[in-house]
């Protein structure tokens, strides 16, 4: 028979393993990826900050008018309402303790979801009649701009 050269396997020098680069390209493609989670994480905060306000809002809304069909006018009474300062500010509790301590009101709403005083314009059956309503600032606490949420109370002393 002929002669064939004899083959011998030949142990290769192989580590396993990644390279630096292709750590490194993972590693950039997890932080990508992680940042596009945590934006659309705020998103959803901030739209879950905005719902808790406006129920906070009508909650206030629906107190305010079961206050106003009770007593005649929207809290606190009287002319004068040291609450319905612009920006809001802790002046504001007095109108909720109105609402707590007569029983409109089963708990305290002194603050939006970002920390601000809701504010409150109380031009029902005063010196200065025309529409009544609660408002947060936003996420900007700065109030009248665009990120703002109101409801109006009632839009006269008549309503």
């Amino acid at each position: 028979m002929g002669d064939y050269p004899l083959k011998i396997p030949m142990k290769m020098n192989t580590k396993s393993g990644f390279t630096l680069i292709e750590l490194l390209v993972v590693i950039a493609i997890i932080g990508l990826l992680s940042s596009v989670v945590l934006a659309s994480l705020n998103s959803a905060r901030d739209k879950a900050k905005y719902a808790r306000a406006k129920i906070d809002i009508n909650q206030l809304k629906t107190a305010m008018l079961t206050y106003k069909i009770d007593k005649g006018e929207l809290p606190p009474p009287g002319d004068s309402c040291s609450a319905c300062s612009n920006p809001p500010n802790s002046t504001w509790t007095a109108v909720i303790d109105d609402l707590v301590n007569n029983g409109y009101f089963g708990g305290r709403i002194d603050k939006d979801p970002w920390g601000n005083y809701y504010g409150y314009d109380d031009n029902d059956c005063n010196s200065n009649p025309g529409p009544s309503y609660v408002f947060t600032a936003g996420a900007d606490k700065v109030s009248w701009t665009a990120d703002d949420y109101s409801v109006t109370i009632t839009q006269s002393c008549a309503d």
